[in-house]
C-alpha cells in the first residue's frame, strides 16, 4: 500500500525527465547538439521565463577545454516532435581541444530526478556519461572508455528507469498481488523479461519503432487490463500469456531511453545489454521486496489486498491513458 501511494503521488511524472548533448570536436571547435523539453524549465528564481530557452540553458551547461571558450555561438534553434526542442552550440578555444570538461547543473532548473545524457566523441573515440544532482560534472580525454565503465553506465541508467518508471512498477505491483505461488511468479516475471527483450533491441536498433504516444498509451492500457482482471476474477489466458504480450509492449516504451541517445553502432550492442540488465536488476530487486509482503498479508487472510491495489492501479491507469492518449 505504501508503494501504491508512492507511485499516485507521483502519477504525473511516470518516467525522469531527461535531456541530451551530443558533442563532436573538430581542432579548437566543438560542436554542441542540444535536446531537451522546453516545458520542464521550473518557475523558480533561478529561471526567468521571459528569457529565450537557449540563454537558459547556457546559465546551466558549461563547457571547458580545461580554460574557458574565447567564443560560444549558438546556431540553429528548433522545436522537434513530442515537444523537445533541439539547439546547436559552437565553442571555440585558443587551442586543439585534447581534452573536454562538461558541468551540468540542469537538475536545479528541471523536474526533480533530472539526467543529463552525453556523448562526445573525442579523436575518434565514443565516450558517453550521464549528469544529474549527484555527479555534475565530468571529463573526457582522448583514452578509450573501457567496456566495464560503459556497462556500468547503461547498467545504472537501467536501475535508475525502472524506479522511475512508475507506470511499470505498478504493472508489476498489478500482477504481484493476484500471484499466489513462487512458481507462478517465475513465470510471470520470465515471460514479461524475455517479451520485453526482444522489443527493446528491435526498437533500439531500428528494426520496428512504434509512435511514442502509441507506446505509452498502450502501456497505460495494459495496466488498467491487469487491474480489471484482478477485480473482476477472469483470466482471458494464462496471465504468463499476457504478461508476454505486455510485456512486448513494455519494451517499446524501455527504448525510448535509448533510441533518444541516437548511439552509434558500435557501442550499441554493449550499450543495450547493459541497459536491459540494469532494468532486470531493477525489476527483480522490486518483485523481491514487494512479494513477500503480498504472500504475508495474503495468508494472513486480508482478502482486500488484491481489490484495494487494484483499485488504485486502475485509477492510475486511466489517469495516464487519458493523459498520453489525449493531453500530450
Amino acid at each position: 500500500m505504501l508503494v501504491l501511494c508512492a507511485l499516485a503521488g507521483l502519477a504525473s511524472a511516470h518516467d525522469v525527465s531527461r535531456s541530451d548533448s551530443k558533442i563532436e570536436i573538430q581542432g579548437r571547435e566543438v560542436r554542441v547538439t542540444f535536446t531537451l523539453n522546453p516545458a520542464e524549465l521550473l518557475n523558480t528564481p533561478l529561471v526567468d521565463q521571459s528569457a529565450p530557452v537557449p540563454d537558459i540553458v547556457l546559465r546551466h551547461y558549461f563547457v571547458t577545454s580545461p580554460a574557458p571558450p574565447v567564443a560560444t555561438t549558438v546556431g540553429k534553434y528548433s522545436i522537434l516532435p513530442g515537444s523537445l526542442a533541439r539547439m546547436e552550440i559552437l565553442y571555440v578555444f585558443p587551442q586543439d581541444v585534447t581534452s573536454l570538461q562538461v558541468r551540468s547543473t540542469l537538475y536545479e532548473i528541471m523536474p526533480a530526478g533530472h539526467q543529463h545524457l552525453i556523448s562526445v566523441r573525442l579523436n575518434g573515440i565514443l565516450h558517453e556519461e550521464i549528469l544529474d544532482s549527484r555527479k555534475q560534472q565530468t571529463t573526457f580525454t582522448g583514452v578509450k572508455s573501457t567496456n566495464l565503465q560503459t556497462m556500468w553506465t547503461f547498467v545504472r541508467l537501467g536501475v535508475e528507469h525502472i524506479f522511475t518508471g512508475y507506470d511499470h512498477l505498478a504493472f508489476l505491483l498489478g500482477l504481484l498481488v493476484a500471484t499466489a505461488t513462487l512458481g507462478s511468479l517465475i513465470k510471470i516475471i520470465t515471460s514479461f523479461t524475455i517479451a520485453h527483450s526482444i522489443t527493446l533491441a528491435l526498437a533500439t536498433f531500428n528494426v520496428v519503432i512504434l509512435p511514442s504516444r502509441l507506446t505509452e498509451s498502450l502501456i497505460a492500457l495494459s495496466i488498467g487490463y491487469v487491474a480489471a482482471e484482478n477485480l473482476f476474477n477472469f483470466r482471458a489466458m494464462k496471465r504468463y500469456y499476457i504478461t508476454f504480450l505486455f510485456g512486448l509492449v513494455h519494451g517499446f516504451g524501455f527504448s525510448n531511453v535509448l533510441r533518444e541517445m541516437d548511439l552509434p553502432r558500435a557501442s550499441l550492442a554493449l550499450s543495450l545489454f547493459s541497459f536491459n540488465a540494469g532494468v532486470e536488476i531493477g525489476q527483480i530487486t522490486f518483485v523481491m521486496l514487494i512479494f513477500p509482503f503480498v504472500q504475508d498479508l495474503t495468508s494472513s487472510g486480508w482478502k482486500r489486498l488484491k481489490p484495494a491495489v487494484s483499485i488504485g492501479i486502475a485509477c492510475l491507469a486511466v489517469y495516464w491513458f487519458v493523459q498520453r492518449a489525449f493531453l500530450s
